[in-house]
């Protein structure tokens, strides 16, 4: 087995999949599928596993995946799901009716038939003469009403990823069409960031009492390390304590920043393919400052960070400059920066808690509390 197959920051895990059990995710998100005309919703933080976690309950042939990002109207979201399952985007029908002409011993007169000019004619003998007309119609399918018909009431599943990038002038009429969908058999999972969580119910009220939640939570170090060792199991290695623990600190509630920490860690060794014999690894310090180095090329945030540091083009007034603890002066933008990189290393701060940490960093007045909630 190669290595990427077993540390997959960028796919559905197997040999690294860790069941967060406590929480029993795997059991409510099953029982909310099973359950009729119910909408199902995930949240949680980006790369905490939501899609992973629905691809682990829900068969993957089953799964039918839509970009909330590329929904351009509520019936582009059901043409997409259409065009997952293979449906025709149209069907041609055609009728025809015919007609007989009996000829007798001697006709004379104007005759009209098909494909023949008007004139007069004089025909003797006997006879019959026939035509056809065939008459060709184009229906074009899509919508709603088919989604319906192709899979209400079925195991198959309508999965809106990132709902909340659909654009907020879409939603209303979105949110209306997946509690009909619903009310008809359709099953609909939305995944969704936390503090957009409820989106999905302020797209159409009425959807309240038809809406579960699924809420993912970061992921405790217990877990994190369970995927270290999983996977080093499998190369027939495994990794001391500590440095488990100095990599699940460092991923920071994230599975795949541990995937691709530990991924990082196999290439610098090199460890690629399973040992002959089952040992620890010995590791330096510098070998996990160069693993964790690599791994931060692939979460490259420096331009916002500059952004952040800039902040919106000044209008009228200039902003106030401070002096920090650390010898360098800015303004308000830098001291939330500044407070935001003190240890302990934060994933939520209270309006408190900023405003503390702002006024330790400070070697004189900090910026008032009305200018940092603004910043």
């Amino acid at each position: 087995m190669r290595i990427q197959e077993i540390f997959t920051p960028n796919d559905t895990p197997t040999v690294t999949y860790v069941d967060r059990s406590e929480q029993k995710l795997e059991q409510t998100l099953r029982e909310h599928y099973r359950t009729p005309n119910l909408v199902v919703s995930i949240s949680g933080p980006s790369k905490s596993g939501k899609t992973v976690l629905i691809k682990k309950v829900i068969p993957e042939d089953c799964l039918i995946p839509i970009a909330g990002a590329g929904i351009a109207s509520a019936e582009n979201l059901w043409q997409r799901a259409l065009h997952w399952m293979g449906a025709p985007a149209e069907t041609t029908a055609s009728s025809s009716s015919g007609n007989v002409l009996s000829i007798g011993t001697e006709v004379g007169g104007k005759a009209k038939i098909p494909l023949f000019a008007e004139g007069s004619a004089k025909i003797t003998g006997n006879g019959s003469h026939s035509w056809a007309s065939q008459i060709t119609e184009t229906h074009r399918l899509g919508g709603l009403d088919q989604v319906i018909r192709e899979i209400g009431g079925s195991d198959f599943a309508v999965f809106i990823d990132d709902f909340h990038y659909i654009k907020e002038e879409l939603r209303d009429e979105i949110g209306k069409q997946i509690k009909a969908a619903a009310e008809n058999g359709v099953k609909i999972i939305t995944a969704s960031v936390p503090h957009r969580a409820e989106d999905v119910v302020r797209s159409n009220p009425e959807l309240r009492g038809r809406v579960a939640a699924v809420n993912l939570n970061y992921w405790h170090s217990t877990e994190l390390i369970e995927i270290a060792r999983k996977g080093f199991m499998a190369l027939e290695a495994e990794l001391s304590p500590a440095v488990e623990r100095l990599f699940a600190s460092e991923a920071f509630g994230s599975p795949q920043l541990m995937q691709s920490i530990c991924l990082n860690l196999c290439y610098l060794l090199p460890l690629t393919t399973p040992q002959a014999k089952q040992s620890r690894l010995e590791i330096s310090s510098e070998q996990t400052k160069e693993a964790l180095l690599r791994t931060s090329s692939f979460t490259d945030f420096s331009k916002m960070l500059t952004t952040l540091h800039t902040g919106p083009r000044t209008r009228g007034t200039e902003r106030k400059i401070h002096a920090f603890s650390d010898g360098t002066r800015g303004d308000v933008y830098r001291s939330i920066l500044l407070a935001i990189k003190q240890d302990p290393a934060q994933l939520s701060f209270s309006y408190e808690a900023i405003q503390s940490r702002v006024g330790a960093i400070c070697a004189s007045d900090p910026p008032v509390g009305s200018s940092v909630n603004s910043a």
